[in-house]
């Protein structure tokens, strides 16, 4: 019987975790062969249909124009593991090389190859497909996945054009009609005497929820770069769905939409570079999820309605995540946004620098802590309806705490905006009228923002008519009292909502502004450069003070605390290391 016991022990045991090799560039290199590292196997996707719980594949340098779907799921304790070789550049395209190119008949040197490709993101009433996400007319090519790759040059945007009538020197236009790509270069030369690629895939690591509902769980990416995608807004190219996913140490670069996405459920993103997406990089969330010591830079470049979807990162109905050491650069759109039902979420020791909008914007949310980061010319760029926007703006949410952060040459520096209330049906508290309630707004440094450096910009009834209201109410009196009777919750005083603004440290340079109280164009707006009346107007900012908060310059654009400055003295601002900062 002891035997017996021992051989089913042995046969219910796991097998031993494999070790497979990929190496196109091995002279030995077959996906019929043993993915040895004598005998490696070509591709990766070959790999991606061997592999089993606790295996790893290990991927040497190499180009590889494939698309890798994961088949099987890892476990805990026994992940699938993808890892590039160390030393290795191991890049994984969407890409192909385009070759056969004829010359167009006529005066204009336009070329043509052959393109059967066409990417659809649904189909309309009549059944017809549509080719641009949003669906509309202003995204009907910057909503496109078409990519051009001219000598390593991505061209997306404003490169795609729609049609022969429309091309001029440096465009093309994807004819999905007559499957033909036609290319007119800058200087009229002819595509074979250079490197032209094409994207010809979307998804190039991973799977979609509307292909594998389901997704894979406990698979780990390692080290790769993976470079141009034909995706479209709201799309990964490297999308790991599903549970317990991993990316780390990889750099997700010129796709033409979206970049990537892990989860929903404990994902995580590691020291990832994401930048020059078409649209959002994308980075871990759903539910328990994290993101740490990554970078977000460049993205969202098209001109993508920034009011729809836009920026370095921009996550919904995601809740307990983290964002730590992590860096939003230069992207267009915010650098973090935050929208709908995003709680229990923490952003710390981060950088936020010269983001197209605010640094970060935390929209629709709740429970937020916002803790030692830093906001550095935000703002600056942004075009259209730019009130709000500052280095961090809370937009009709509930309970955040924002303590110890810097926030110093933004257009605005730390902001409440409001509208609300607005509601929103959540998964655990029911309806929820979002607005800015219960905040906790302490300990902060805000300096030489240009506009505010405290802006509690509240578009609400509670400061006067809008003007939209003057031909309907004539007089102030008359409004308010319509409003307590047909919408008594947009009677809404900031005063009776549990908000703590207080400790924090302003400094407006000459002809800047300390703070606003209300929206300009509403008659009970304040503006207030003396904290001592701000106090007195609100209880908000008792212990605050105006001054000198003693800035050095830490970069070109960049600032940190003096050691002998009065904010560092006092214990306001950033108390420990900030990504990107000396």
């Amino acid at each position: 019987m002891h035997w017996m016991l021992c051989l089913s022990a042995i046969l219910a045991a796991p097998a031993p975790a494999a070790v497979y090799h990929v190496a196109q560039q091995h002279p030995a290199a077959s996906d019929d062969g043993p993915g040895t590292a004598e005998v490696p196997w070509a591709t990766i996707s070959k790999a991606a249909q061997v592999l089993q719980a606790g295996d790893r594949v290990v991927v040497h340098a190499g180009t590889y124009r494939e698309y890798v779907e994961p088949r099987s799921s890892g476990r805990p304790g026994a992940p699938i593991i993808y890892e590039a070789a160390e030393g290795d550049e191991v890049i994984v395209t969407g890409a192909d090389l385009l070759t056969d190119w004829d010359p167009m008949p006529g005066d204009r040197p336009i070329y043509r190859a052959p393109w059967p490709y066409s990417f659809i993101i649904n189909h309309d009433e009549q059944g017809r497909p549509i080719y641009h996400h949003p669906a509309d007319e202003e995204h009907v090519r910057s909503g496109r996945a078409e990519q051009v790759i001219v000598d390593g040059e991505v061209w997306d945007w404003p490169q795609l054009v729609l049609s022969l009538d429309a091309m001029q020197p440096g465009t093309f236009f994807p004819d999905v009609d007559n499957q033909t790509l036609f290319l007119w270069l800058p200087d009229g030369s002819d595509p074979g005497q250079h490197h032209i690629e094409a994207s010809t895939r979307a998804l190039i690591f991973g799977t979609n929820p509307w292909a594998r509902p389901e997704g894979f769980d406990c698979v780990q990416v390692h080290g790769f770069t993976f470079r141009y995608a034909a995706t479209f807004p709201q799309r990964p190219a490297v999308w790991l769905l599903g549970k317990g996913n991993v990316v780390e140490d990889c750099t997700i670069e010129w796709t033409a939409g979206g970049g990537v996405g892990v989860g929903p459920q404990d994902g995580t993103l590691r020291r990832c570079i994401i930048r020059h997406c078409g649209h959002t990089g994308g980075c871990a969330s759903g539910s328990a999820f994290v993101n740490e010591d990554c970078l977000w830079e460049g993205n969202c470049r098209k001109p993508i309605n920034r009011g729809w979807d836009a920026g370095g990162v921009k996550i919904a109905l995601s809740h307990h995540g983290t964002f730590d050491r992590c860096i939003f650069r230069g992207n267009g759109g915010p650098g973090l946004w935050l929208d709908i039902d995003v709680a229990d979420v923490v952003i710390r020791d981060s950088l936020f620098s010269d983001n197209e909008g605010p640094g970060l914007f935390v929209e629709i949310s709740r429970d937020i802590a916002i803790t030692n980061n830093a906001f550095f010319g935000n703002g600056l760029r942004a075009e259209g309806a730019t009130w709000s926007v500052g280095g961090l703006t809370l937009a009709e949410s509930r309970n955040c705490v924002v303590t110890g952060n810097l926030v110093v040459g933004n257009l605005d520096g730390i902001n409440l905006r409001e509208q609300g209330p607005r509601y929103l049906e959540t998964t655990d508290l029911g309806t929820v009228p979002f607005q800015n309630v219960g905040h906790v707004i302490c300990h902060n440094v805000s300096a030489l923002n240009r506009g505010y450096q405290l802006g509690l910009w509240y578009d609400t009834a509670f400061f006067g008519r809008h003007p939209a209201d003057m031909d309907t109410y004539a007089t102030e009196e008359a409004f308010e009292a319509a409003v307590k009777r047909d919408q008594p919750d947009r009677w809404f005083d900031p005063l009776q909502q549990g908000l703590i603004i207080d400790g924090n440290l302003l400094w407006p340079a000459e002809g800047q502004k300390t703070v606003l109280y209300g929206v300009p164009w509403r008659a009970r707006h304040q503006e207030f450069t003396d904290l001592g009346a701000f106090t007195g107007a609100t209880g908000f900012e008792a212990h605050g003070r105006i001054a000198d908060p003693g800035l050095e310059q830490a970069g070109e654009g960049l600032w940190r605390l003096s050691r002998q400055g009065l904010a560092f003295q006092l214990g306001i601002g950033p108390r420990q290391p900030i990504a990107g900062l000396e």
